[in-house]
């Protein structure tokens, strides 16, 4: 009878998770073309070598033409009880593939990566990895999943990081990236241990998930949230877990640096939006006032981390990292806008956050390619003596401020306005706080961001040889340097899309 029982339930859950497959095209099809990669790395053949890259883009290019298209999402939960594939998982997904794109295009471009005779295979497969994690953390409604899925990221994420593994500052950076990678792991593990030991559950978008939290003393309740909350600002970069950061942007390659400023920061954007989403219920958010109390006061100071310590940095890479904390610190802040719609204005600032970094990141290779530039005194004159890249340079920085009319200021005034509604209908002081530092700080950012423009066009002349540039950078800067003038222009263009896949099931 036992035997049979077990039976039993075997087959319902194979034929559930049969069922659910169809729901994971798009990380089936990375999963395929991993494998497919691992397996031609073995082979020596020059031919076969050049050709990697381009089966990875494929990869990435399969991926994104699904999750535009749709027709595999659903409402329902997918393998058993783990997995969502709903409008908030497809258009992370659309971000993941872009930034997959992204990082193979600017890969394609470095000459390090260019040069290296051994580990191309392994390089664009651990980015096939990198994102198929990603997708899966979007998809993610379980604890337990979450955890797999921030680790098959983490794992990848180190690889990347020692890609060039020759370097000193490569070995370094992935040394303190796995440490504290695992300190992070183990914390979040044990705040979902007691959420598990409050609720018996671990489906965190469940109504019985919360009523259980309810009845629970607000205390643990409190611990357990804070706990787990160590793993999602790990892959965001927000404080106190956020010291990996400058290490691990000067010693990985470039291409791999704007895919962690970007990739792992939204999809753990997206995993906080779905736990918070219950915030939003008047019952529940008296309940975890303190936990509220919490994200507020970790986005206060991510923001301020951010914004000052960048201020005394000398490269741009180091700088770029704590522009990221200081992003970090933003999307904290919106995330706690209840009662408005501040899932459209998060998504929105993430996707102008992809095509402002890529397009810094793309200026800062070329430097350093091209001109051999590692400090920002380096870029004296390279604006006059190339006014193309210092244009594009000064769009990316200027939008990375948040000042008109590029779409970095529509993503800050969305995630200000959200606030302020939000305010206005709770009186909540910590959301004004909120608002009120995050404008003062932007004023701040500006210091920063305008080192590298001022540099480029006021500071000392460019004395050295004369380069061409590339076609295929130039048309990569305007690509990436486009989206922010329609957006800024035509907001509503991404806004719309974005609440109809948010609403449309398909």
């Amino acid at each position: 009878m036992y035997v049979e029982e077990q039976g039993v339930f075997l087959t319902e859950s194979i034929n559930a998770i049969l069922e659910g497959a169809g729901s994971l095209l798009p990380e089936l099809m990375l999963a395929f073309f991993f494998l497919l990669l691992v397996t031609l790395d073995l082979f020596k053949s020059p031919a076969i070598k050049r050709l990697l890259p381009w089966l990875a883009l494929t990869a990435f290019f399969a991926s994104l033409l699904t999750q535009v298209l749709g027709g595999y999402t659903t409402t329902s939960v997918q393998f058993l009880n783990l997995l969502r594939s709903d409008g908030l998982a497809r258009y992370a997904g659309i971000l993941f593939s872009a930034a997959g794109i992204f990082t193979i295009l600017l890969s394609l471009q470095n000459r390090q990566l260019e040069n290296r005779q051994q580990g191309q295979g392994e390089y664009y497969a651990f980015l096939l990895m990198l994102v198929l994690g990603l997708n899966l953390m979007a998809k993610s409604i379980n604890l337990l999943m979450v955890f797999l899925a921030i680790e098959l990221v983490s794992i990848a994420s180190y690889i990347l990081t020692l890609t060039l593994k020759e370097k000193g500052r490569a070995i370094e950076a992935g040394l303190k990236y796995i440490l504290y990678g695992t300190l992070s792991a183990g914390v979040m593990l044990y705040g979902m241990s007691f959420f598990y030991g409050l609720t018996g559950s671990l489906d965190y978008t469940s109504g019985d998930f919360w009523f259980t939290l309810l009845q629970a003393n607000p205390l643990m309740v409190t611990v357990a949230a804070v706990l787990l909350f160590a793993g999602f600002f790990f892959k965001i970069s927000a404080a106190p877990f956020h010291f990996w950061t400058p290490d691990v942007y000067q010693g990985a390659p470039m291409p791999v640096v704007a895919l962690f400023s970007t990739g792992p920061k939204m999809a753990g954007i997206v995993v906080i939006l779905r736990f918070v989403a219950a915030f939003s219920d008047p019952g529940i958010s008296v309940s975890v006032a303190d936990v509220q109390l919490f994200l507020g006061l970790a986005a206060l100071t991510t923001l301020a981390i951010g914004n000052f310590t960048a201020i005394w940095q000398r490269t741009p890479r180091r700088l770029m990292a704590y522009s990221s904390i200081s992003h970090a610190g933003f999307l904290l802040a919106g995330l706690l806008a209840f009662g408005t719609g501040y899932t459209n204005s998060i998504l929105f600032y993430l996707t102008v956050l992809l095509f402002m970094n890529f397009g810094v990141f793309l200026f800062l290779q070329m430097a350093e390619d091209d001109f051999r530039m590692e400090r920002m005194a380096d870029f004296a004159g390279l604006g006059r003596a190339y006014p193309y890249l210092g244009v594009m340079a000064l769009l990316y920085f200027l939008s990375l401020t948040g000042l008109p009319p590029l779409a970095g200021f529509m993503g800050k005034l969305l995630v200000f306005s959200n606030l302020w509604e939000s305010y206005s209908l709770s009186q909540d002081k910590l959301l004004l706080a909120l608002l009120v530092v995050g404008i003062l700080l932007t004023g701040v950012a500006l210091f920063y961001y305008i080192k590298i423009p001022f540099y480029l066009f006021f500071k000392g002349n460019y004395t050295h040889k004369n380069l061409v540039i590339s076609l295929s950078d130039k048309l990569l800067l305007a690509l990436f340097a486009l989206p922010l003038l329609v957006f800024f222009f035509k907001p509503d263009l991404l806004l719309n899309w974005i609440e109809k896949l948010l609403t449309t099931v398909r």
